[in-house]
């Protein structure tokens, strides 16, 4: 989703907002709500509610938008979700650039050609780069938006783990509310509170989103125009540069020092004196270009050049995965391939949230920064596993895999665990587990006990909400996953 920590506005509102404020006292009396059934979320509803009011905003709607909303239950549960596995990068690819995600955008293209040929032409940004997005964002427009912004924003405000930047975007929709630019139906949203197709937050509709046929309406909710004119808006105006590429796939030269690949910007120039080439073999045209070595699969997988519009798409969602799909969506949509011409390394798997959480701990114990030991993988975890290879003489690609770990346990006098294969079910154990994909509402066809392709693909359905590695296989993992996740 497009967002922007609003930071300034909820601070301003608690400032202006005291008890001695003069603009407290020439304001309207602030709504008053009837309880929620939950004390603390009407203690945080009513003290919002004045401070909004005592900065100007419009008491009336402030009472339309939060009378009847209490916390959200699910809301919250999504927003601190912590999957016991975290998908490969290859999944992660592999589920979203799908044969039919692609053809639905080039469908989109075809429908809307000429208006996306203006948008490029105004903003710059590539169509495919714009639909690409749209796809990932809300399926071009297809994806249910199950939540109301209100309770949404509402609901993670009063968590409070986020509390300025979530009242800061609720702020935002009671500005668009009180403008009208907004309508009753169109209060729909993601669970994170995100509007619209391009899933834009309240603050950045208010200053990025576009009205792209002079309709006089914003409307990202079911304008095609106003969609694509707004997501190629939002790029341009963090930073996008015109017929520059996203990315380009290299080969790497033999003896390569992998812990180069650690953020650092280079121009291109540097990395060909350095012998790193491009994989098509076609020379380097722009050897000013300033550019990161990215190891999304670490040194077994693909190598890649990452220019500047590469970290603009991260400005849309923060998320390397994220720009990588967009861009290899993007290719497809242009009638090129979309895989990378390396294969990924599957055989490596990837780590559960446990064995990643024990990592961090072993390496910070042996005096590499990991970081928090939170389990999640991040640039701290990945210097940690860099400078930790880097004293072990392996190649420091900062990737993470149950080799590596192993090998931090035997360095930390750790007992080594043998890493475990996953078995093929006989009949009996694929009965069991297709009973209980069903039971469990996957609809694995009838407990025969054989694998057909429906049972494939509820396995792999099961998978991926669990968190595991997608690979639709009938193994003893995923039974004793489908029976702990049954009761």
């Amino acid at each position: 989703m497009a967002r922007v920590v609003i930071l300034a506005a909820a601070v301003a509102l608690a400032i202006a907002c005291g008890p001695t404020s003069v603009v407290a006292q020439q304001t309207p009396s602030p709504p008053s709500f009837q309880t929620s059934g939950d004390a603390g979320f009407d203690a945080w509803r009513d003290d919002f509610a004045r401070r909004a009011a005592a900065r100007g905003r419009d008491p009336a709607v402030l009472g339309r938008l939060l009378r009847g909303i209490s916390p959200d239950g699910r809301v919250i549960e999504l927003d601190q979700r912590q999957p016991e596995f975290v998908s490969p990068v290859w999944d992660y690819v592999d589920n979203r650039v799908t044969e039919r995600r692609i053809n639905d955008g080039r469908a989109l293209k075809d429908a809307i050609g000429d208006t996306l040929t203006a948008v490029e032409q105004r903003y710059g940004v590539p169509s495919g780069i714009i639909v690409g997005i749209w796809g990932l964002e809300s399926n071009y427009g297809e994806a249910e938006l199950n939540w109301t912004p209100q309770t949404a924003l509402a609901t993670l405000a009063f968590e409070g783990r986020r509390r300025e930047q979530f009242e800061g975007y609720l702020l935002a929709l009671v500005e668009m509310v009180e403008r009208g630019l907004v309508t009753e139906a169109q209060l729909r949203s993601s669970w994170a509170g995100a509007l619209g197709q391009p899933q834009f937050m309240p603050d950045v509709y208010l200053t990025t989103a576009v009205d792209w046929d002079g309709d006089g309406q914003r409307d990202i909710w079911t304008n095609r125009g106003d969609v694509a004119a707004s997501i190629g808006n939002y790029l341009q105006d963090r930073g996008w540069r015109r017929g520059e590429p996203v990315f380009d796939e290299v080969r790497l030269p033999i003896g390569f020092d992998y812990a180069l690949a650690d953020g650092t910007s280079r121009s291109v120039a540097d990395w060909a004196g350095r012998g790193v080439a491009r994989i098509d073999g076609a020379q380097w045209t722009d050897g000013a270009l300033q550019s990161q070595l990215f190891l999304p699969a670490g040194a077994q997988g693909p190598a890649l050049l990452l220019h500047p519009n590469f970290g603009v798409i991260r400005r849309y969602n923060n998320s390397d995965r994220y720009a990588l799909v967009v861009a290899l969506l993007a290719r497809a949509l242009d009638g090129r391939a979309s895989a990378l011409v390396r294969p990924w390394p599957t055989q490596l798997g990837s780590l559960t949230r446990d064995q990643t959480l024990e990592l961090q701990t072993l390496l910070n114990g042996m005096g590499y920064d990991a970081g928090p030991a939170d389990g999640l993988f991040g640039s701290g975890t990945r210097r940690a596993v860099r400078g930790f290879q880097a004293a072990q003489n392996l190649p420091a690609d900062g990737f993470p895999t149950s080799a590596l770990l192993n090998e931090v346990r035997a360095r930390a006098g750790v007992a080594v665990e043998p890493e475990r294969t996953p078995r093929g079910l006989q009949r009996a154990g694929i009965r069991e587990l297709q009973r209980l994909l069903n039971r469990l509402g996957y609809r694995a066809g009838t407990a025969d006990g054989v694998i057909g392709e429906r049972t494939r693909a509820a396995i792999r359905s099961f998978e991926r909400a669990r968190g595991m590695e997608v690979r639709g296989r009938a193994t003893d993992v995923v039974l004793e996953a489908a029976r702990a996740t049954a009761g």
